[in-house]
């Protein structure tokens, strides 16, 4: 191992579901978010291992206890991502957490030579950039990490 890797904190946590609508009704009694819980569409053009792939999803962005809920239900895809491959896998619930950086490349290097790790989307959202490591199989969800 090169050098170690210590996180302090993460600022977000995504969770993917097959129906928006319906989890929204679920965490509307479960959580005293701050605010209306807005669902919004979205656009999206991201690199999913090397191909570029454009794709809509429902979003909820909402904060609760210091931590922003990401909740998405894909719309249509023109291929293969990382949201798509989580459903068709028979998977919902917990994707990834998200960890706001200035820069990304230090954390990527870091986690390529101590684990392996890879990464397996890149994207663009507005004026922030966003990096999803293929940490999966080592801690049974993705590492996003989220550059502003």
């Amino acid at each position: 191992m090169n050098s170690e890797i210590k996180l302090d904190k993460f600022d977000q946590i995504g969770i993917v579901v097959n129906n928006i609508e319906k989890s929204a009704e679920l965490y509307r009694m479960l959580f005293s978010f701050k605010g209306k819980i807005n669902i919004v569409e979205q656009d999206a053009n991201v690199v999913y291992n090397g191909e570029e792939v454009t794709f809509t999803m429902k979003k909820i962005m909402q904060f609760f206890a210091g931590k922003q809920f990401e909740i998405v239900e894909m719309v249509k895809a023109s291929g293969p991502n990382l949201y798509s491959e989580f459903i068709k896998e028979g998977n919902t619930g917990l994707h990834h957490l998200g960890i706001y950086v200035k820069e990304a490349a230090p954390y990527i290097k870091k986690f390529e030579d101590n684990f392996g790790v890879r990464i397996i989307q890149t994207g663009v959202a507005g004026k922030v950039n966003f990096t999803y490591l293929d940490t999966k199989s080592l801690l049974g969800y993705y590492i996003e990490l989220i550059e502003f």
